[in-house]
């Protein structure tokens, strides 16, 4: 069952990030799967990790995946991953849109993914966004 699990994970990585098939998600979430991330209030069901993904490749059409480890025990997987690619899209934040700036992009998530029944019921992840925000331009650089 671990292995189905880090398979499943695994997957949610490479096609629905790496490759945008955003219908993957329904196969791997349940439909009423709870997503924590930090800062925010948890979202329900398959529609925010679709957008996230969305976004990440409309503003990164090149981007990349890379699962970098992974371990599983009982019914959770946890998972560290690197995306990267070049800010040449679209990016649309809740203040408006950015414009590219040619910059390359490279960051790690570490996330833990909850099954029941061959399916992800529960997640929490941790994007380094610090990253994210200096390579994009919208914090200095240290």
């Amino acid at each position: 069952m671990s292995e189905a699990n880090k398979a499943a994970s695994r997957r949610l990585y490479e096609e629905v990030f790496g490759h945008g098939n955003l219908e993957v998600a329904d196969e791997i979430l349940s439909p009423a799967s709870v997503n924590h991330g930090p800062g925010t209030s948890p979202d329900v069901g398959t529609k925010f990790i679709k957008r996230q993904a969305a976004l990440l490749r409309g503003a990164m059409p090149d981007f990349r995946v890379s699962l970098l480890d992974q371990v599983a025990e009982g019914d959770r997987v946890a998972s560290r991953w690197n995306g990267s690619g070049t800010f040449t899209g679209r990016f649309v934040l809740p203040s408006g849109p950015l414009a590219p700036n040619g910059a390359n992009v490279s960051f790690d998530e570490m996330r833990i993914d909850r099954y029941v029944e061959g399916r992800i019921v529960e997640s929490w992840f941790i994007p380094d966004r610090l990253t994210v925000w200096q390579a994009l331009g919208l914090l200095p650089a240290t």
